[in-house]
């Protein structure tokens, strides 16, 4: 059976557990975790946060500002663990803890990430707070909020983030968004768009704006949508490897889909399975300032398969030009023109 001792905060807790967890796969230990988490919302949302630093830490650990810390921490930890006879895995866990305040400015500059700090202690409720997150073209942003909950957002997407005792709001007004829900079932987490709401307790899933046309792709669990306003006839329920593809003028379509397929694009890629290379083009000019244009409508109906990494709009071209009759009609550096080879 893991040991636990008493640490001073909750986070030092979750960080205990969460080294424990790495060391000792037991059923014993394992279901003594379960049971710690299930105690408190606040225990679920202080090991998430755990766990996302460690990520972030890890993402870069060969930078030699973070390398001189952890060393640092490191020695800390070791020396505290020896003068009290504290078993080794306090120490890996006391790394975690004191590494998080010196070095999370320095990883958050480097790794692109923007982390808001955990706002309650054991059920503590949260204040409002109101935060605005955004990215340019090509740019990727994973923001940890105060409750355990993640964000990822993809090229020229907005959010808002609205968090009060009472609820958990996010309002994403362009670009794409997705959202790792950490459970709290007296306080749903709302994800809403111009004319749309989407419902969730604890779940993974992805939401797209297109103009008018709102896209949800669901990973994990399971999401209520409902319209901006009481309207039943827009009520439905989306589970995990299911999209609803919703339009302000037609009717909801829930179909089901590839999740890694659709959302690739946290790994800087795009994923096309026969299709029509005028969708593709437009897919890939989302990721880049040099965009893409077919000078003959006739080359739209062309059917594309395969793997592209965003941004990378030179690569694509390549790969057309070789395998499709077409050729470069015009470049810059902002444009290029793909027409039929002559």
């Amino acid at each position: 059976m893991a040991f636990i001792e008493r640490p001073n905060s909750l986070r030092e807790t979750a960080a205990l557990w969460h080294a424990i967890a790495g060391q000792d796969t037991s059923a014993e230990s394992l279901a003594a975790l379960d049971a710690w988490l299930n105690e408190s919302p606040g225990h679920r949302a202080a090991y998430r946060s755990i766990e996302q630093t460690r990520s972030i830490l890890q993402s870069s650990a060969q930078d030699p500002r973070i390398l001189e810390m952890r060393h640092e921490a490191a020695r800390r930890a070791a020396r505290s663990a020896s003068a009290t006879n504290r078993p080794v895995r306090w120490a890996t866990a006391a790394l975690i803890v004191l590494a998080v305040g010196a070095m999370l400015w320095v990883i958050a500059s480097r790794a692109g990430f923007e982390l808001t700090s955990l706002a309650w202690r054991n059920g503590e409720s949260l204040s409002p707070a109101t935060r605005s997150y955004a990215t340019k073209t090509g740019d990727r942003l994973t923001v940890a909020l105060v409750d355990g909950s993640q964000v990822t957002l993809n090229t020229e997407t907005q959010i808002d983030v609205i968090f009060s005792k009472g609820s958990r709001a996010v309002r994403i007004s362009r670009g794409e968004a997705l959202f790792e829900v950490a459970k709290d079932p007296s306080r749903p987490f709302i994800v809403q768009s111009e004319n749309r709401r989407f419902i969730a307790v604890g779940t993974k899933f992805d939401v797209r704006i297109d103009g008018p046309q709102v896209t949800v792709t669901m990973l994990e669990g399971t999401v209520r949508a409902e319209g901006a306003e009481v309207d039943s006839k827009l009520e439905a329920t989306v589970t995990a490897g299911e999209q609803l593809v919703a339009t302000a003028h037609a009717g909801d379509q829930i179909r089901r889909i590839n999740t890694e397929r659709e959302t690739s694009w946290r790994h800087g890629q795009v994923i096309f399975e026969n299709t029509r290379l005028s969708e593709a083009i437009d897919e890939l000019n989302r990721y880049s300032t040099r965009h893409m244009a077919l000078a003959d409508p006739q080359l739209a109906d062309l059917r594309i398969s395969g793997t592209f990494n965003t941004g990378r709009t030179s690569a694509f071209i390549e790969a057309v030009t070789v395998y499709f009759p077409i050729e470069i009609g015009y470049a810059d550096d902002h444009n290029v023109t793909l027409k039929a080879r002559q």
